[in-house]
């Protein structure tokens, strides 16, 4: 595997990172889970990020998709119809001082939306896998509109044996 696709740390000012791996079509799994989608390079630096995490937060419906019962990194569940948070900024400043600076973020389509609307994630770590989901149900990220956001750029981008990995940085820390 190529070592740049493996973070080993972060840069300063990078605390907040997230993860997403999305098919052609913006599906984010097969099934219940996103794990048929993965690849063993995408499976890698997806395990690599957790390394560098004081905390991982995640959606319920991520939480009951998705094992997490062999992660030794506190795991933080969000539900909107449990616990809505209306201000994301504070809610990882509190989560920041309870477990630490460094935050993994790893949610489907919904949070991870409403996070870089809210403009808290300082990279997200995008793998476009060539494999196909054919599960109509799954969630899709909207690539399109993320892509015309304003709040992110484009930093890397390299080729996989099968997968395309993609890096973008939140802008107010590229310039």
């Amino acid at each position: 595997m190529n070592p740049s696709l493996i973070p080993v740390n972060l840069p300063l000012g990078i605390n907040v990172i997230a993860s997403l791996l999305i098919d052609p079509m913006g599906r984010v799994r097969e099934g219940s889970s996103s794990r048929p989608l993965s690849s063993p390079e995408d499976r890698q630096r997806f395990l690599s990020l957790r390394t560098l995490a004081d905390c991982i937060l995640v959606g319920r419906r991520t939480w009951e998709s998705e094992s997490y019962s062999k992660t030794k990194t506190p795991v933080v569940v969000y539900s909107r119809r449990i616990n809505p948070i209306t201000q994301w900024n504070l809610e990882i400043l509190r989560l920041q001082r309870e477990y630490g600076p460094q935050i993994v973020i790893e949610a489907g389509p919904d949070l991870l939306g409403q996070l870089l609307k809210e403009d808290v994630i300082d990279r997200l770590y995008l793998t476009k896998t060539s494999r196909e989901s054919r599960d109509e149900s799954s969630p899709r990220f909207d690539l399109e509109t993320f892509l015309f956001s304003e709040t992110m750029e484009l930093i890397e981008s390299i080729a996989g044996e099968e997968d395309f990995f993609e890096v973008y940085q939140r802008r107010s820390l590229s310039t």
